[in-house]
């Protein structure tokens, strides 16, 4: 109660309008208030100050700005939190400042601050920490320029935007050499060492890397550099290439620049080393941080190296020198990082190493000495000489998972990846062969991680849990991340790492079943060969998500350059991890397959038969395309050549692609069958297995006359019988109907397809029309898991439609209609059933709606509206709000996913394939008249009205659904305003409330969309008044408050902008919602207007910046008449800049 109390009294303190006062007043009277009260004072003076800044004059402004610096400087007996607070709030009050001013104002408020600065250190002789806290400002303020930190102003993007390309033109440079130059000022003068600089060297090592965390953009006037992305998604290297341009030349790379920084670093760590204090080991972390940024020095900023490439070799020796002295030897650097006094400067060099990699060459790496005090070794000596330590200290094991070795190996693999992938350029670069020091470093450290990998696996066989199972998907994501990051190392000499992988997985598979006849444990053997199978298809192939997948580069090059008859690496490899899958097809052998190895065993399958089985790129032409994009199109062509003579390969369609197809079907087929029960290895069949081998056209063909995928079929069908040959979950039905739906596809006779989908679909639907009639049978447990099964069976069928097999699924329904809908009402207490039926329903819609005639749509539309009102009647999803309470979380998430599928189907409805359909299928000269008699927006409008009120404020509370809908209000109110103004008013009343309702939810994509769904109705009657049509008619008669529709939402939008916190995100929408509301309401706003100025009456001053607000509001920047697109931008400007004042003015009232 007490901190309630004490929260609501805060609350209270910021919402009054003399809150910037009487913070001040608290501020300046530190003795009289606790650390905690100058903290929430500090706070409460920023947000006021920004709150009331709309309404405040110039010099009021500039008070606050200096009063926040001022009070920063002098309080030296301040809490550090409290300090932090107001530097804070100074660097934000510069930054608010800077967001109405020009460049010449801008420059001049930094002057001043400097000045006040230099002030104050010169006043007290140097016995405060005026300097460090000067700097300590300076940093912040360029954190508060950048995007990525700026603080919420209450002002649009735009303005951010601008303020961020005027920092990097005019003062992000000279912040840069001010702290350089005090940094060296304090080297210089001795004071680091002895500490008496009071923090002022770290405070300024801390500017120089706020700028040099600076994301670097493109600035037309001044020069393109490229855009400063991420390096990776891992979060061990969560860097960005720094691109400063060419400009930075003189203080970043120049002889004697910064070799007072590398020489501070040596000496810090140094320091740190012999058990330096605090400062010490401040300054050295922060000196850490600046080597760590100028290591991902890139872009322009170096000569081009045709011309001289000196600067950045001599800059690369330096960076990987400084690394070296601290991190040499590698077995001291890890013990103490292991030991918990070393951590940060591991971590740190490894993430710099990274990102030299990343940035320099290979060959920089391979030949570059770092001088004689470290032996003539190189960058690569000490990339090795880590990666070995870091293996060698387990990092592997499940024990080490997050632990620092775990991270820093974690970068190492990134470094290694990035220079043996050196060999593909960038579009458009020059193909450069990688040093051969660089692939034998990589051969090393491969056979080193195989060996590592291999213990930690058996070490990990005697644990209860491995880690991965106890995470689910997120810690299997993440051992993969990683072995895909190994692999990449591992194929950079694959005709050294392929064998041995090879090797090893032929011998420990040769193992097991010698181990399961001789009776020992065989828990270390599956776990060694569960990894080795893991790690083997990351080698061979990539991810290949949302890309057409090809061989890895170096591996197809290693496959064209073997000669004929001799073996294959890659190829090898395959082979041994086929052969490893068919111990499942023999029956003395599959007794040593444990559910889980196995299920590996297919999931690697899987992923070396999407990139190398019976590939539609069999000559090679893809991998020539890509290598012809990157410049090497001579090397490419060299490939796509040798593929071809080799007949495009192995495991292409002549040379075993075949007899390899109906091998991993065999696989599938029997690990349904013979290992039930085991859900996980079905689900890898059903999704991961199966969904590859019916990806592509060329499997296809041949998949559809095998007699193995005749079994598959025959035991989809007799899974639907009581007692059926195979059981598995039902989502697994979905999955392997929609695979065996998709071979259809490559049925040539339509006769033949017709009786392939009605072979496939008959059974289920079998199924369907028994329970639908049978209410006893349907609710008996095994009734009701038959109807799921069928009913997944049939989604998967309908997701498979195509082309030919379009008809005979549609048939399908029109015939089974009535069951469908008989199983729908006696299901109304099932929810599985429910929520299946509908899903089917909505799948249905969007799979056919490519295909469909008008006849056909027209009989989809009352079979929508059928399924809606079904739905309605049946009480399901009518969840009200006073009994949400009682009612289970179960219940309520039941409701959200059934409305939500109903939601689903109509906006597939909505969208343009069925009306597209009605014009191309009917006579020109019909197609109108047809389309209006076939009136897809009633219907559609006719299931909203149903839905609505199942749409209660439990289900609201779902983000997707309430997204749902409102994305379907607002494309109906667009594409279909002369339906909208047709509705009963009922219905466009309940349209309405929705759209109120939406226009004040808190989620912004359904704010957005409800503000798009007002602009698209009020654009239509503002252009119907124009054209003295009807537009909206009756529905614009004036409410019990004497206005219309449009004009209540005007106002409860005018309110929400002026009075809710983060509105800036919206005022795009808004603008064009309000857009022409204002230009058709005219007296409304008028009347708005007023009632907004006279809450401000007693304050003349406020009532003259509320007036001039408005009259700019529908005045500035060229503002005209109507609402078309310039129109629309220029008002969007005006309201940014109208919130700016009206917010300043009235949320203090």
């Amino acid at each position: 109660a007490e901190r309630a109390n004490a929260e609501r009294a805060l609350l209270e303190l910021r919402a009054r309008r003399d809150a910037r006062a009487i913070a001040r007043g608290v501020l300046e009277r530190p003795r009289e208030s606790s650390t905690d009260g100058q903290f929430h004072a500090a706070r409460c003076f920023r947000d006021a100050t920004l709150r009331d800044w709309g309404a405040m004059r110039a010099d009021e402004r500039e008070e606050c700005r200096a009063f926040a610096l001022r009070w920063t400087l002098d309080a030296e007996g301040a809490a550090r939190a409290v300090r932090n607070q107001m530097t804070a709030c100074c660097a934000t009050l510069v930054k608010r400042a800077a967001v109405d001013a020009d460049d010449a104002t801008k420059m001049a408020t930094l002057g001043a601050c400097e000045r006040e600065v230099r002030a104050k250190m010169e006043s007290s002789n140097g016995e405060s920490d005026a300097e460090t806290m000067g700097l300590e400002v300076f940093a912040a303020i360029v954190s508060e320029f950048a995007p990525g930190t700026a603080s919420e102003l209450g002002t649009t993007w735009e303005r951010h935007e601008g303020c961020r390309a005027s920092a990097e033109k005019h003062f992000l440079k000279p912040f840069f050499a001010h702290g350089c130059e005090a940094a060296r000022r304090c080297v210089e003068t001795g004071r680091v060492s002895d500490g008496s600089d009071r923090g002022a060297c770290a405070a300024a090592l801390r500017l120089m890397n706020a700028v040099l965390s600076w994301d670097f953009n493109r600035d037309v006037s001044y020069g393109f550099r490229g855009r400063a992305f991420p390096s990776s998604e891992s979060a061990a290297n969560a860097f960005v290439k720094l691109t400063p341009g060419m400009e930075w030349r003189d203080v970043l790379l120049n002889p004697g620049a910064l070799d007072w920084l590398f020489d501070l670093h040596a000496g810090a760590e140094s320091a740190v080393l012999a058990g330096g204090g605090v400062e010490a080991k401040r300054v050295a972390a922060a000196s850490r941080k600046t080597l760590s940024a100028l290591c991902t020095l890139s872009g322009c900023v170096f000569p081009p190296r045709d011309a001289d490439d000196s600067l950045r070799q001599g800059h690369f020796v330096r960076c990987a020198r400084a690394i070296a002295k601290y991190l040499l030897p590698a077995a001291t650097s890890v013990r103490a990082a292991l030991e918990g006094h070393g951590e940060d400067a591991l971590i740190d060099g490894c993430r710099s190493m990274s990102a030299l990699a990343l940035v320099h060459d290979a060959n920089d790496f391979a030949s570059l000495s770092l001088g004689p005090e470290l032996n003539e070794r190189t960058a690569l000596d000490l990339l090795g000489e880590l990666t070995l330590e870091c293996l060698n200290q387990d990092a592997l094991s499940v024990q080490c998972e997050g632990t620092v070795t775990d991270d820093c190996l974690k970068m190492l693999l990134e470094a290694w990846a990035s220079l043996v992938n050196k060999g593909m350029s960038a579009p458009g670069g020059v193909e450069t062969a990688v040093p051969s020091a660089v692939l034998e470093g990589a051969a090393n450290i491969s056979h080193a991680y195989v060996v590592a990998g291999l213990k930690a696996a058996r070490e990990g066989a005697h644990e209860e849990d491995d880690g991965h199972e106890e995470e689910g998907q997120a810690g299997a994501a993440a051992l993969d991340a990683r072995l895909e990051l190994a692999a990449q190392v591992l194929r950079a000499h694959p005709t050294t790492t392929l064998p041995t992988l090879q090797h090893v997985l032929v011998e420990k598979r040769n193992s097991l079943p010698a181990c399961m006849a001789s009776g020992q444990d065989p828990s270390e053997l599956l776990e060694e060969l569960w990894w080795l199978t893991r790690l083997a298809a990351h080698v061979l192939a990539d991810d290949g998500d949302g890309e057409t997948p090809i061989p890895p580069d170096s591996l197809a090059a290693a496959s064209a350059a073997t000669a004929p008859g001799a073996p294959n690496c890659v190829v090898e490899l395959a082979r041994a991890l086929i052969d490893f899958g068919c111990l499942a097809l023999d029956a003395n052998a599959r007794g040593a397959l444990s559910p889980r190895l196995l299920e590996t065993v297919v999931w690697a399958l899987a992923r070396w038969a999407d990139t190398y089985l019976i590939p539609e790129d069999s000559g090679g032409s893809l991998h020539a395309a890509v290598y012809a994009a990157a410049g090497g199109v001579r090397r490419g062509a060299d490939i796509a050549n040798k593929l071809s003579e080799n007949g495009g390969g192995m495991f292409s369609e002549r040379n075993g692609g075949v007899e390899a197809l109906d091998a991993l079907v065999q696989i599938g087929v029997k690990a349904l069958s013979d290992w039930p029960g085991e859900t996980s290895l079905q689900k890898t069949i059903g999704f991961v297995l199966f969904p590859v081998l019916t990806r592509r056209k060329t499997l296809l063909k041949h998949l559809v006359n095998m007699p193995s995928w005749d079994a598959l079929r025959q035991a989809c069908a007799g899974a639907h019988r009581e007692r059926g040959v195979v059981a598995f979950p039902p989502e697994v039905h979905r999955g392997l109907s929609e695979c065996v739906g998709r071979v259809a596809a490559s049925v040539i006779d339509p006769a033949q397809c017709e009786a392939y989908v009605n072979a496939l679909i008959t059974p289920p639907g079998e199924v369907i029309a028994a329970v639908s009639v049978d209410r006893e049978g349907l609710h008996h447990p095994e009734g009701e898991a038959r109807a799921c099964a069928a009913l997944e069976a049939l989604r998967g069928v309908v997701r498979s439609t195509n082309g030919k097999s379009q008809p005979a699924v549609f048939n399908f329904f029109v015939a089974a209609v009535d069951h469908l809908l008989n199983l729908q009402t006696l299901a109304k207490d099932l929810g599985r059933v429910m929520k299946l039926l509908l899903r089917l329903t909505e799948e249905f819609v969007e799979a056919n709606s490519p295909y469909l005639n008008a006849q056909q749509v027209d009989w989809v539309c009352r079979y929508c509206l059928r399924v809606v009102e079904t739905y309605a009647k049946s009480g399901r999803g009518a969840v009200k709000s006073e009994a949400g309470a009682l009612l289970s979380q179960e219940a309520v998430k039941e409701a959200y996913k059934e409305v939500r599928a109903l939601l689903r189907m109509l906006t597939h409805m909505s969208s343009g394939n069925l009306h597209d359909a009605i014009i191309e299928s009917a006579p020109p000269d019909q197609a109108a008249a047809l389309a209006e008699q076939i009136d897809i927006a009633r219907v559609v409008f006719a299931g909203l009205n149903a839905v609505i009120p199942l749409i209660t404020d439990e289900l609201l509370k779902f983000p997707k659904l309430c997204r749902q809908y409102f994305e379907l209000l607002a494309y109906m109110l667009e594409a279909y305003p002369k339906k909208v103004a047709q509705l009963a008013p009922d219905l466009f009343g309940t349209l309405m409330s929705t759209l109120e309702f939406g226009l004040k939810h808190a989620d912004e994509t359904v704010s957005k969309e409800s503000m798009t769904a007002l602009g698209a109705l009020a654009t239509f009657q503002c252009n119907s008044a124009k054209t003295q049509t009807i537009g909206l008619g009756a529905h614009m008669a004036p409410n019990a408050e004497g206005v219309s529709i449009l004009a209540h939402l005007m106002r409860l939008l005018f309110h929400r902008l002026v009075y809710e916190e983060a509105v800036f995100n919206l005022v795009d929408e808004a603008a064009d919602a309000l857009l022409p509301i204002i230009l058709h309401e005219r007296p409304a706003f008028q009347n708005l207007a007023s009632a907004f100025i006279s809450a401000v009456a007693d304050e003349p001053r406020s009532v003259d910046l509320l007036q001039n607000a408005f009259v700019a509001l529908t005045s500035a920047n060229g503002l005209a008449e109507g609402v078309d697109r310039v129109n629309k931008r220029r008002f969007r400007r005006n309201l940014a800049d109208f919130l700016t004042v009206a917010r300043g003015v009235l949320r203090t009232r």
